[in-house]
């Protein structure tokens, strides 16, 4: 499957750390689609992104309200979509969510073969 470049771009950022722009690259995306399903999909990325900036500016009220947000959208999705294991994704930020971060590193967003 062919992936958008804001897509393929957005993953290459969210795993370099840099979640704001991944945020950005997503919306893009999102506004280009008028798939109900990967529209949802995207705005379940965009708030995870956006709850992991707010974890790296100290903010863990903006990581739970974000994360909240963004995992209401994602279990309502299949397991796995776009390339990505949604339900791993799901496990690993509810365990950084948690632990607010504390100790561990933000999930990397992979895509599968």
């Amino acid at each position: 499957m062919s992936y958008s470049s804001h897509y393929l771009a957005g993953l290459e950022l969210f795993n370099s750390g840099r979640f704001w722009h991944a945020h950005e690259e997503w919306e893009d995306a999102w506004k280009a689609t008028a798939d109900p399903e990967i529209r949802l999909f995207y705005k379940g990325i965009i708030q995870t992104a956006a709850a992991l900036v707010h974890w790296q500016k100290g903010n863990p009220k903006g990581l739970h309200l974000n994360w909240a947000k963004a995992r209401s959208k994602l279990i309502e999705l299949p397991p796995a979509l776009m390339g990505l294991d949604l339900q791993a994704l799901v496990v690993a930020m509810d365990r950084f969510e948690q632990a607010e971060g504390v100790d561990l590193t933000p999930p990397q967003l992979l895509l599968q073969a």
